[in-house]
């Protein structure tokens, strides 16, 4: 949920109701234009020079036990409509500098933060998808794992406001990001893998299948190592890991 939280927040559209795993948004025309497949409506409204009427949309995270209504949708990790918001996330805000602005007679001291949204595919006969967000402080090291719900109630701007001033990274945004995929990485490595041992259990059931089948057929060895490399790729378990977006954000420090 905080991701689709985060993704229509930076596509300014409004958030007009919240609950745990529902989320009711106004569209902006952009986003409603990119996202709802209304090419006809929108080029009708185009060409009578109108402006448009951008859709309300409900969506849930989890089974709401009810037949959905019009113009709320179900959606997961995997769904088409999740891909869409990725795809659209990554061509729109790959990358974000955002500075925090606070309301104050005194002078506030923004903190480098260097975030990313990592998007992790768990393949081998299936699939499963997971984001993970990471922050990390570029000046004293500090990770965190819940920068969006820290950010989720700043005003955030796109350029520093008065009275607000920057301190200077002692940590390189690229190096940042060095840390940032260690990180991940040790914390894969700390994970049971279940899913992992359960593909290489089948793989082995596959492979003995496939020699019990061809070791009275010694003609067809071509044909028997063909099936193994592609019995091989199908249960192989791999972790692919990609960068969905991120950004450097300048916070005020907690008091």
């Amino acid at each position: 949920m905080s991701f689709i939280r985060s993704f229509f927040t930076a596509c300014e559209c409004s958030i007009l109701e919240e609950s745990e795993h529902s989320l009711t948004i106004q569209l902006t025309e952009e986003a409603d234009r990119a996202l709802m497949n209304r090419p006809f409506y929108w080029h009708y409204k185009d060409r009578l020079g109108q402006a448009g009427d951008p859709m309300a949309i409900t969506f849930f995270t989890k089974d709401p036990g009810r037949p959905l209504k019009h113009q709320e949708e179900y959606i997961t990790f995997g769904s088409p409509r999740f891909h869409q918001l990725l795809s659209y996330a990554q061509k729109k805000a790959s990358f974000v500098q955002l500075y925090e602005t606070q309301k104050t007679a005194g002078m506030i001291q923004l903190d480098p933060w260097l975030f990313v949204h990592f998007h992790l595919s768990y393949e081998a006969n299936g699939k499963k998808e997971k984001l993970v967000p990471l922050a990390l402080h570029l000046i004293n090291g500090a990770f965190s794992d819940r920068f969006l719900e820290m950010t989720g109630s700043l005003t955030l701007s796109h350029s520093i406001s008065p009275y607000h001033y920057v301190l200077s990274p002692l940590i390189t945004p690229a190096s940042g990001l060095t840390r940032l995929k260690q990180k991940l990485w040790r914390d894969l490595l700390e994970e049971e893998h279940v899913w992992a041992q359960t593909a290489r259990k089948k793989q082995k059931a596959e492979l003995e299948l496939l020699q019990s089948f061809f070791e009275q057929d010694e003609d067809n060895a071509e044909h028997f190592e063909r099936e193994k490399a592609a019995i091989m790729r199908r249960f192989e378990p791999v972790i692919r890991v990609s960068v969905l977006n991120g950004g450097l954000f300048y916070l005020a420090r907690e008091k």
